[in-house]
């Protein structure tokens, strides 16, 4: 079973696309798979190799991404979806993967880009040149980006429910908006709601202090940041 196919219960990693990975090139990312099927389907037949359509909120494809060197993420953006939800997709998913969003409104290219995409293309753009310019941008991500180097990855099993959670605070010491969050955990068209985050991160607490770190919740307006902190204990043990 193939990350290409849409959600079932496991899947292992796709025949190898990507060098130095065994997995595809681009995951394409929706809170409309089915009509992203058939744009994925178009892109393959006009010469975009290794692109694959999974949910948004899909826990494999978000370790896929974590994990794989050189992947770009796409976000194809549903029609009419608000150009704030896809701000606060793109910021939530850039905490994976570079993104670059599909099908944008012109008028959504700017925000999109300051929220942290890579790129931005509109809906009526040839096709060719979509495929040549994701390709360009891949080409361009994998000469520039710090990130993670080539690894081989063996089959891949879902997140388990608190795993993503719990490495995206330990990785990410800036505060982290609870939006991005929310987003990035939530199902569909709907982010995760607050309480709900507050209660996840609260029962990731003792992970957290295993390994000598604690996160602490600043409330403001309605909204929370989370900053995790080394504790002061295993600070003076590494010191």
């Amino acid at each position: 079973m193939q990350i290409s196919s849409l959600p079932r219960t496991r899947t292992a990693a796709p025949r190898t696309r990507n060098p130095g990975t065994s997995g595809p090139l681009f995951v394409m990312l929706s809170s409309h798979p089915t009509a992203s099927l058939t744009r994925a389907g178009s892109l393959r037949r006009s010469g975009l190799p290794g692109v694959v359509v999974r949910p948004w909120g899909d826990r494999l494809a978000y370790r896929y991404l974590r994990q794989a060197a050189g992947v770009l993420a796409l976000l194809d953006a549903a029609p009419g979806e608000p150009a704030e939800v896809l701000e606060q997709r793109v910021r939530a998913l850039s905490l994976l993967a570079p993104v670059a969003v599909l099908g944008a409104a012109g008028d959504a290219a700017a925000p999109l880009l300051s929220a942290g995409a890579v790129n931005v293309f509109g809906p009526d753009l040839d096709e060719s040149v979509l495929c040549a310019r994701l390709g360009a941008d891949l080409r361009w991500l994998r000469r520039t980006s710090p990130r993670r180097g080539p690894r081989a990855l063996g089959p891949l099993r879902p997140y388990r429910e608190q795993s993503l959670l719990l490495e995206i605070l330990l990785e990410h010491r800036a505060p982290l908006c609870c939006h991005q969050l929310r987003w990035l955990l939530g199902k569909g068209a709907s982010p995760m709601t607050l309480p709900a985050l507050r209660a996840r991160i609260g029962r990731l607490e003792p992970h957290l202090a295993e390994r000598g770190y604690a996160c602490d919740r600043i409330p403001r307006w309605g909204a929370d940041t989370f900053v995790v902190r080394r504790m002061k204990a295993a600070a003076a043990l590494s010191a």
